[in-house]
């Protein structure tokens, strides 16, 4: 059969829109046939009159039409939309061309029909009553059992009127909610629908049909939010599935049954299945495309080809058409398209890798409908998706906290996160941002973004504001490793986190990141580390003490005995110490004493009274909390020397030391470090970290070093 010169499409709506493009590209052009006489007001923000040869519009006289038609040479029609199914079954039908004939146009349009005339062929479907009184659905639903029952108009489409009724009084409600109203599509509901509720796993089986053969075009899965009253027919998410394998042969086989029963010969089908524990029943079909242009777009991004483009090709070369070999139409990673209800998810939807396209509703500065906006996720790594998806679907969401107080009220919460997370405990834990807060007093402003899942605490991002830069950044510059505080694994909530301050802090300041921190592999990109940058050395003790001690030189183990041996000769001894051990001492002001002795004014915290007001503020809670690890120098009972190692996923860090200057000349640095080493090795870590710095001594007990940096 020739290629058509001029082709009808009727009520060219939702994915039908973009059909005339579509046929151009073969040289073929397209006449508008409007199964009303105008526009339906929905219809007009996608709908493009300029696409078209020509434009006509049903008054009632199908011959008229048909006529037409025939003068602009149009041999062959189809449905642009639910609307034009029936419409194109006649028009079709008067011009003999392809079609699929008029005698079973209303059950591929009427819900209670199509059930009837399956259960004819064999073909599983929910059991069911349709009725104009409210008393005899009532009585079904009683004396079968059904309970829950759907109610639904029998020829409306989407969620529209779909209700879940688990009692009597839900199915009154519903009843007078549907019976006498006109749906979406403009047919009164003379009689409403009831259906068995089928418990399982829905899916989407596409087709495109040429002479009776079916090809496979699209599988996809629902989503749905908890099913309820006036939540059963609503999505959350559409994702493309792989069109080979057993699944997708399961089902087309069973859409082909669904289609054969019907009579559909010719054109696209959409058959929405349940597979519960007996096996596939259907919900219903459209003989038309699936939905709108984001399915079919989104499709031909994963895999080059969608339905809409195989309806194109069956219609101008159907030979080839059914001669193509099918095209899995996921290869790897994954597709899904979400329906976007939560206006606020604004700017952070937009951030996540996997978002290919991002669509908003409504109009600027108005409110946002009851779907928001529409989002199409794609990439090639499932794990990513997945985070994504929990983002878009808001499973998870952030909140803002900007008093102290409200940082004060989630402190326990914190604290138990940061125990499941790979952060340093010292670096990311709640004493240690509150002592930065209070040392800052009037220069910075709390702004911590905290992610919940479920409502439970699932994300802390420690954030200031810099008042005097006008810049959102970390807390302190004492801390050499950086972070979200996320449970370990939690890709979707440091994603989160990420992405709703990137969003929302232009002027973001991300210093002292680890290229392997949460933070950094939230963005899914490879990390990116720019200026103010710092190597981190670290001793390798993942062998044990014994394995790391031979990997140093012979100088340098000759020197850590010597060492040793004249500390002990002078009753100088370091080990670990305990809170215990400090009685009534102040261990802040210990700590700066012996910082001031040893440094005298070259000390940070000499120099600079904000890190002191820091120390002193938050060492005690640190140590208290074991955060903080301490290893003192003794002389006797007498401590004369302090190292503060901090604890972290893998390790300690060693943080800051201080001495008294009478011990300066016993090695008490070399001392204290040596002690730390063999606490790590004790509680089985695998390195002692040195932190930011590349001082000629922490080399020589170092065996790597790893890069921080400011997340670009």
């Amino acid at each position: 059969m020739p290629s058509p010169r001029t082709l009808a499409i009727v009520d060219p709506y939702d994915a039908g829109t973009m059909l005339p493009a579509a046929f151009a590209r073969y040289g073929v052009s397209s006449v508008m046939v409007g199964s009303t006489p105008d526009i339906p007001g929905e219809e007009t923000v996608s709908f493009d009159p300029a696409e078209f040869h020509r434009l006509l519009f049903w008054r009632d006289d199908i011959d008229a039409t048909v006529a037409a038609l025939r003068e602009d040479g149009v041999d062959s029609v189809i449905a642009g939309s639910e609307r034009g199914v029936i419409l194109a079954d006649r028009l079709a039908e008067g011009l003999g061309a392809p079609g699929n004939g008029t005698a079973l146009s209303p059950a591929r349009r009427d819900k209670f029909l199509m059930i009837e005339q399956l259960r004819c062929h064999g073909v599983r479907g929910p059991r069911q009553l349709q009725s104009d009184t409210l008393d005899a659905i009532l009585s079904w639903s009683e004396a079968g059992g059904h309970w829950p029952i759907v109610l639904k108009p029998r020829c409306s489409k989407g969620a529209d009127g779909v209700r879940l009724c688990a009692s009597r009084e839900a199915v009154v409600r519903a009843f007078r909610d549907i019976h006498g109203r006109v749906d979406r599509l403009g047919f009164h509901n003379d009689t409403v629908l009831a259906q068995e509720y089928l418990r399982g796993r829905e899916y989407v089986v596409d087709t495109v049909s040429r002479d009776g053969r079916h090809r496979l075009a699209g599988l996809w899965v629902y989503g749905k939010p908890a099913p309820d009253y006036d939540t059963l027919g609503l999505l959350a998410t559409k994702e493309l599935l792989a069109t080979d394998g057993p699944l997708a042969n399961r089902l087309f086989d069973f859409a082909k049954r669904v289609l054969d029963a019907l009579g559909i010969r010719h054109g696209a089908g959409h058959c929405e299945i349940i597979v519960d524990d007996v096996g596939p029943a259907l919900v219903e079909i459209g003989a038309r495309l699936h939905g709108g242009p984001p399915a079919h777009l989104m499709s031909r991004a994963v895999s080059g080809d969608s339905q809409l483009d195989m309806l194109v090709r069956s219609c101008v070369a159907p030979s080839d058409f059914l001669a193509e070999e099918p095209i899995p139409t996921v290869r790897a990673g994954g597709a899904t398209m979400v329906l976007l209800r939560d206006g606020g998810l604004k700017g952070t939807i937009e951030r996540l890798p996997s978002a290919w396209s991002v669509v908003w509703n409504g109009r600027e500065g108005g409110s946002l409908p009851a779907v928001a906006g529409l989002a199409t996720l794609i990439h090639a790594d499932r794990a990513d998706l997945e985070a994504d998806l929990e983002i878009a679907t808001g499973r998870l969401s952030c909140d803002l906290l900007t008093s102290r107080d409200a940082v004060a009220a989630i402190v326990p919460a914190w604290r138990s996160l940061l125990y499941r997370s790979r952060c340093n405990r010292a670096f990311g834990s709640p004493a240690r941002y509150l002592a930065a807060l209070d040392a800052q007093t009037g220069g910075v402003e709390p702004l911590v973004v905290s992610a919940f899942r479920d409502g439970v605490l699932a994300g802390i991002f420690p954030l200031v504001r810099d008042k005097e830069r006008s810049m959102a950044r970390f807390a302190t510059p004492l801390s050499d490793y950086n972070d979200v505080v996320v449970a370990v694994g939690d890709l979707a909530a440091a994603r989160c986190l990420m992405a709703f301050a990137r969003g929302r802090f232009p002027n973001l300041d991300l210093a002292c990141v680890r290229a392997d921190a949460d933070c950094a592999l939230a963005e899914g990109r490879p990390p990116f580390l720019t200026d103010r940058k710092f190597l981190c050395p670290f001793a390798d003790l993942s062998d044990g003490f014994d394995d790391w001690l031979a990997s140093r030189s012979p100088r340098f183990r000759e020197r850590l005995g010597q060492a040793e041996r004249r500390a002990a000769a002078q009753g100088l001894r370091a080990a670990r110490l305990e809170p215990r051990d400090f009685g009534t001492q102040d261990l802040s002001a210990l700590f700066l004493e012996m910082q001031d002795e040893r440094f005298g004014a070259r000390s940070l915290f000499m120099r600079d009274p904000i890190a002191a007001a820091f120390v002193t503020r938050g060492l005690p809670r640190l140590f208290r909390d074991g955060d903080v690890l301490l290893f003192g120098l003794r002389a006797e009972e007498r401590l004369v020397g302090l190292n503060i190692c901090v604890l972290g996923a893998a390790g300690l860090g060693y943080w800051n030391a201080g001495f008294r200057s009478a011990v300066a000349a016993f090695s008490p640095g070399t001392l204290m470090i040596h002690a730390a080493l063999r606490e790590a090795c004790v509680q089985g870590f695998s390195e002692l970290d040195f932190l930011r710095g590349e001082e000629e001594y922490k080399m020589k007990w170092c065996s790597g070093a790893r890069e921080i940096g400011r997340l670009s």
